[in-house]
């Protein structure tokens, strides 16, 4: 990532969204690992509510 448009996009974390569900996150700055596993396919061009919503709560859960 190199810019914030989302809640857990931030810059300098790397990572992926599989196709089959599966998403996993590293973010150095926030000092977080996520890995969710799912068994949905992605039949769309963005990525499922459940990816986004696991991300905003790991996000939200952070205590500064």
């Amino acid at each position: 990532m190199t810019r914030r448009d989302t809640l857990s996009a931030t810059p300098g974390r790397c990572g992926w969204n599989g196709g089959f569900g599966t998403s996993w996150y590293v973010d150095p700055t926030e000092d977080l690992i996520g890995i969710l596993m799912t068994q949905r396919v992605c039949d769309s061009p963005g990525p499922p509510a459940i990816l986004l919503d696991f991300w905003t709560l790991a996000y939200q859960a952070i205590a500064d």
